[in-house]
């Protein structure tokens, strides 16, 4: 009797570190060599949950399709050699997502099994990024394997597929919009630093995950704060200024959308 060899799937991993913001640590090795590893990021999401996985297409061409099996969990200490039962970034807890990606179809059925050696393929590399803590990190290409074709069955959620790349449509998320506010964010502390103002994170307002709040700026030497603060006219004209400002970027944004 004739069985079926199993189906091929290649592994990643998502998660952060300490001081990193949320990365691709590991990615098939196809996607690497194609430079296309950063699609994984925009595909990917789903909220932090341990009784479910989800899965996802995305469209490449109209003729070509990878299909997406991940679950988002949280990572725990023992993953990166750490006490406890979580890996904290800062105050909150590192999410982790992991999955498969499939080129071929049917996708292999979601298992506990399967998971299971996702994880033991990608530990190394979480660890190691984690313990890193840089986004100077390269990310690292890997095989494939063949899927486990018994084991016990996970809840799937099925998401919307993800339109194909170069795709005009505009969907709720997508791989051009974080440029967009990458630019606009930069644009606008470009603006507020030649007005005199500063932003919250310029000014030590650190939000987000493993913010610390409002952060006073450190004092000089002579034990004042800096350059002494202008007059309440100047005041008013910089703030109205970046305000005006503020309002032509946000046209600016939704016209390339």
């Amino acid at each position: 009797m004739k069985h079926s060899a199993p189906v091929q799937v290649w592994p990643f991993v998502l998660t952060r570190s300490v001081n990193t913001g949320f990365r691709i640590v590991a990615a098939p090795d196809f996607l690497v060599d194609e430079d296309r590893y950063s699609l994984l990021h925009d595909v990917t999401a789903g909220d932090p949950t341990d009784d479910a996985v989800y899965r996802r297409e995305y469209r490449v061409r109209e003729s070509e399709s990878l299909r997406l099996l991940y679950r988002v969990v949280y990572l725990k200490a023992s993953d990166v050699g750490l006490e406890g039962e979580y890996a904290m970034s800062g105050p909150r807890r590192t999410p982790l997502i992991e999955g498969v990606v499939c080129r071929t179809s049917p996708e292999p059925p979601a298992t506990q099994e399967l998971f299971a050696e996702v994880h033991r393929r990608c530990g190394a590399d979480v660890r190691a990024f984690f313990e890193a803590d840089t986004t100077t990190r390269p990310v690292s290409p890997l095989p494939s394997f063949g899927a486990p074709e018994t084991g016990e069955t996970v809840r799937v959620v099925d998401l919307d597929p993800y339109p194909m790349e170069g795709s005009t449509v505009t969907t709720p998320w997508g791989r051009h919009r974080p440029r967009i506010r990458r630019f606009a964010t930069a644009a606008l502390s470009a603006v507020l630093s030649a007005l005199g103002l500063r932003t919250g994170r310029q000014a030590g307002n650190v939000s987000g995950e493993g913010g610390q709040g409002l952060v006073p700026p450190e004092p000089t030497r002579g034990g004042t704060t800096g350059r002494a603060a202008p007059g309440r006219p100047r005041r008013l004209a910089r703030a109205a200024g970046a305000i005006v400002l503020t309002l032509l970027l946000v046209l600016v944004i939704r016209k390339l959308k």
